[in-house]
């Protein structure tokens, strides 16, 4: 069983949005399967730094769409991205210094249910409001 499945309730009805949070959920399992497999530290750096850019690839995405459907909600959903970048770059640096993979795992723990509660939530309400400006 994966780390993180995709399921049908996280659909925020946008494909485009969907096909990105099924490539986070991906990259989140990839870089579980090789903390489980005890992957060197290198390579774990290098599948954590891919989950980093592929994440602010995706909220940048995101804001884009704010501002060009004018979300009313935009300032709160883009502090909450900026919230998660900021704690992420700090778990970073600390597997950068620790050298833990428990620590690089409870990053993925956080991240798992962050993504979860983010996507059933604020994406959600992103989703319904461009679904309802005539966006499929």
């Amino acid at each position: 069983m994966a780390f993180m499945e995709w399921s049908q309730k996280f659909s925020v009805g946008i494909p485009v949005f969907d096909d990105e949070h099924k490539k986070l959920i991906v990259i989140i399992n990839d870089l579980h399967g090789g903390i489980a497999a005890g992957t060197e530290k290198e390579a774990l750096q290098r599948a954590t730094n891919r989950l980093i850019e592929y994440t602010i690839l995706h909220f940048q995405h995101e804001e884009m769409y704010f501002e060009d459907w004018v979300y009313p909600e935009a300032a709160q959903h883009a502090a909450m991205h900026a919230e998660l970048k900021r704690k992420v770059f700090a778990y970073r640096s600390r597997i950068e210094q620790e050298e833990s993979s428990e620590l690089a795992a409870e990053m993925l723990r956080f991240l798992r249910d962050w993504l979860a509660q983010h996507i059933l939530v604020e994406d959600k309400k992103f989703g319904a409001f461009l679904f309802d400006k005539g966006l499929r």
